[in-house]
């Protein structure tokens, strides 16, 4: 059942049940009243006819009492003559509960006798066939003649009943058209409250069936509105994610794509060489050549792997960190690189202010080291490669600056994809394998530090790290240097 008529059939069904119960008490206030007034009514009546009564009998005189049950007779007779009504009977008994008096003989069968003294009358209501008698009896004593009588008056109140039965009839009437109304007007409402409901609903369905750039329409700020709004939140984020995983799954695709063809290469090379040379008698020339072969792409099969254990380190591995002075980083890493630079005639300087560095130290002899070679890689011979060190106040910077061929804007933004090269054919022929800027990204991400790659067609490459020191560390944890 959907919603909208669940909100219908509660208001109807509320709407019912207050219109019974409130009608059932108006009709139930409105019939008592007229029956405790009916009641009253009869209660004066038989009291008239008590004192009416006693007084005629007592007024006659002593000699004709002795036939005082026709006298008794004659006087209720006159009585019900003057004082009776349409719709009213009048009886007399006497204290033996014999009938003395009575124009429509009626022999009801009562304990109310029982109940009556002269102090208390009763009444008490009975049905015959279609009517409703209110029956009242009291008990006088006449002291002339040392009897008591019974006075009963018989009042037809049928009409209170039907006039309940006619309220009840005309308020079921008033209710069925009040329930048809209010049940139309709260169809309608209902359907109009939860219409943006089940607008979200469609909204979320197709949204769930891959639809992610719609969103549900806001439509005022109540509960509603604020739900289509957190939906729309939920609808962002979950776009924001499954693009990230969209993309993800891309590089990864790019990833295993750029690794197979890595591996393709060298592996073809190493295979067809070494296939000739066992197959085929060689020259001492084409032999060493053919080593020379197998030799330069297995180092490069080596350093494939080599980058590929350090990232898969860094992403599984805790470090320690600890504090180490800047300028045994530094010098650390120029004497790694030093031979490399002087092997290919180019110049390798270093300019380094005191000041002491907090993280893995393997690490950033790795990042700076492979900064360094891929400052040489771009460079030519006679080119001068810098590593300078400056103490800053968010850090300790280090860059390292080159003067070689640079690069082209949108390839300082792809650097750090694995596997990309800005020339391949010399990223191969130095033996790069497309991994290195991704190492470097990952170990600055670990450190938590900032860096900045500036570079320009021609003109050479500048990468800048700013790095945590020992004393800002000190000063996040409260603590003074020693």
């Amino acid at each position: 059942m959907k919603f909208y008529w669940k909100v219908f059939l509660s208001i109807v069904i509320l709407l019912a049940l207050s219109f019974s119960i409130c009608g059932t008490w108006m009709i139930h206030a409105a019939f008592k009243s007229s029956y405790d007034r009916e009641i009253q009514m009869g209660n004066i009546e038989n009291s008239m006819y008590q004192i009416a009564f006693k007084n005629a009998v007592e007024a006659v005189p002593i000699n004709y009492l002795e036939k005082r049950r026709s006298i008794v007779r004659e006087i209720a007779d006159s009585l019900e003559k003057s004082m009776g009504k349409s719709g009213s009977y009048f009886q007399v008994w006497d204290s033996e509960k014999k009938n003395v008096y009575s124009k429509k003989r009626r022999d009801i069968q009562s304990l109310l006798f029982d109940k009556v003294n002269q102090d208390y009358s009763g009444y008490e209501v009975i049905k015959e066939e279609e009517r409703y008698w209110l029956r009242v009896v009291s008990m006088v004593s006449v002291e002339s003649i040392k009897e008591s009588y019974y006075i009963e008056n018989m009042i037809d109140i049928s009409h209170i009943y039907e006039n309940r039965h006619q309220m009840t009839r005309t308020y079921q009437i008033i209710i069925a058209i009040l329930l048809v109304a209010t049940g139309t007007v709260s169809l309608m409402l209902s359907y109009y409250l939860t219409f943006p409901i089940h607008e979200l609903s469609k909204t979320t369905r197709r949204f769930a069936g891959g639809d992610y750039r719609i969103r549900a329409k806001k439509r005022g700020n109540d509960e509603v509105g604020i739900l289509a709004s957190d939906f729309n939140d939920m609808a962002d984020n979950l776009s924001d994610k499954i693009e990230q995983l969209m993309n993800h799954a891309k590089d990864q695709e790019a990833f295993t794509s750029a690794f197979a063809h890595e591996l393709k290469t060298p592996l073809t090379a190493i295979i067809g060489y070494a296939d000739m040379m066992r197959s085929m008698e060689l020259t001492t020339e084409e032999k060493i050549k053919a080593a020379g072969y197998i030799y330069s792409q297995g180092k490069r099969l080596e350093s494939l792997s080599f980058k590929l254990m350090e990232l898969f380190v860094l992403k599984k591995q805790d470090f320690e960190f600890q504090s180490f002075d800047a300028q045994f980083l530094i010098q650390s890493v120029f004497d790694l690189s030093e031979v490399g630079i002087l092997e290919k005639d180019m110049v390798l300087k270093r300019e380094v202010e005191p000041g002491r560095i907090y993280g893995e130290k393997d690490m950033l002899i790795s990042l700076f080291a492979n900064l360094v070679d891929n400052a040489r890689k771009a460079s030519e011979a006679g080119d001068t490669i810098y590593i300078k060190g400056v103490k800053k106040e968010e850090g300790y910077q280090v860059s390292i600056i080159d003067q070689g061929k640079g690069m082209p804007e949108d390839a300082v933004q792809k650097i750090t994809q694995a596997f990309y090269m800005v020339d391949k054919s010399r990223s191969r022929k130095e033996g790069g394998a497309g991994l290195g800027m991704t190492l470097c990204n990952e170990i600055v991400k670990l450190h938590g530090a900032k860096w900045n790659i500036e570079s320009k067609e021609g003109k050479g490459t500048k990468v800048t790290v700013i790095l945590s020191c020992e004393e800002q560390k000190l000063q996040k944890e409260g603590r003074k240097p020693e």
